[in-house]
């Protein structure tokens, strides 16, 4: 049990950072709260943080970026019923942004939501087949994360690959 809390404590810290970059967009058009809430993330000024994506959030609710932001940072921090809600938002103002059906599905793995978890991956495939590799871990695995799943594989900002080692 302690073996499992360790791997899932290293996942978080691992998806967290990886989906808080979620959304790949030019650094000089970044919204000045996320680019701030980056730096309160990375000084470990969690609250801070989690204040400036909210705020960011808060002033453009249609923003992706925002939502994404603040669901990656709602994954590392262990709030996933809340990183559902933020996910689901995002989808809801892009339906074709496979990265946060990844983040979605994550969210779901760790509340034990196994077939909602494998749905969001499978959708995520839908939206970029060349994913499909990459989350071949989650798709198969079980309803929660377990030692042996090897969800650490999973970069969700990895580029897809072509299918050749």
């Amino acid at each position: 049990m302690k073996f499992r809390s360790i791997v899932v404590a290293l996942l978080i810290t691992s998806c967290g950072s990886v989906l808080s970059h979620a959304v790949d967009a030019p650094a000089p058009s970044r919204d000045p709260l996320i680019a701030q809430g980056d730096k309160y993330w990375a000084a470990g000024r969690l609250d801070d943080a989690r204040k400036s994506f909210e705020q960011a959030k808060a002033n453009n609710p249609r923003s992706v970026p925002a939502h994404m932001k603040l669901g990656g940072f709602q994954l590392a921090s262990q709030k996933y019923n809340d990183a559902i809600q933020t996910y689901q938002n995002a989808i809801s103002l892009d339906a074709n942004n496979a990265k946060a059906w990844i983040g979605l599905g994550l969210a779901y793995r760790h509340t034990a939501r196994g077939e909602l978890a494998r749905a969001a991956f499978a959708e995520a495939v839908r939206i970029e087949p060349a994913r499909k590799a990459q989350l071949a871990p989650l798709l198969e695995a079980g309803t929660t994360f377990e030692a042996n799943s090897a969800p650490h594989a999973v970069n969700p900002h990895a580029k897809p690959s072509s299918g050749r080692p």
